[in-house]
């Protein structure tokens, strides 16, 4: 299987970071074909610019930078995107990669019958850590907010299938806490 892995942590000694090495670690295992996209090392511009809009909207040339992430999209089976939930939200170069790159006429389309998810066959299984306890992100929402924005909203709208699952209590919680949320990564 061809496996992009995604994150988006400026820290490459984060937990964040941890979890995409047993990402790779595990997949590795398993025989996948793996490369992975590191949008802080690679200093992607996740800034939308008319540029963009003018691949997407107007018939001219998607951007070089765009156009070699889409093709690592296309190329993979499987997306796993890591990151960590920042103020209720994906860290801003996490949402400019899929502002840019999961563009209109790339990764969906609108169609007579409405929009259409072009990325279908593909799969998603997203890892997100917060410095807050699970509880309260349930009780409040917050989760499921998560999975209709992002698993609906962002990568269903894609045609992806798409599994969320989240790290809460990390910043504050204990090694071996840490550690069980690495040994559930299968």
């Amino acid at each position: 299987m061809n496996h992009l892995i995604i994150y988006s942590h400026l820290n490459p000694m984060s937990f964040t970071k941890a979890i995409v090495d047993k990402v790779e670690e595990v997949g590795s295992q398993k025989g996948d074909n793996i490369k992975i996209i590191d949008l802080y090392g690679d200093k992607f511009n996740p800034v939308l610019e008319f540029p963009d809009i003018e691949s997407m909207f107007m018939g001219k040339e998607t951007p070089k930078d765009v156009k070699e992430y889409q093709e690592l999209v296309t190329w993979a089976d499987h997306l796993t995107i890591v990151y960590p939930l920042w103020w209720g939200q994906m860290p801003a170069m996490l949402k400019g990669f899929i502002d840019r790159v999961f563009a209109s006429g790339y990764a969906f389309a609108y169609t007579e019958k409405g929009p259409e998810g072009l990325l279908k066959g593909k799969t998603a299984q997203l890892y997100i850590s917060t410095g807050t306890p699970n509880d309260y992100y349930e009780q409040s929402g917050m989760l499921d907010a998560q999975e209709r924005i992002i698993g609906a909203g962002v990568f269903g709208f894609c045609g992806m299938e798409t599994n969320i699952t989240f790290f809460g209590n990390v910043a504050t919680g204990t090694d071996e806490e840490r550690k069980a949320y690495l040994d559930s990564i299968s």
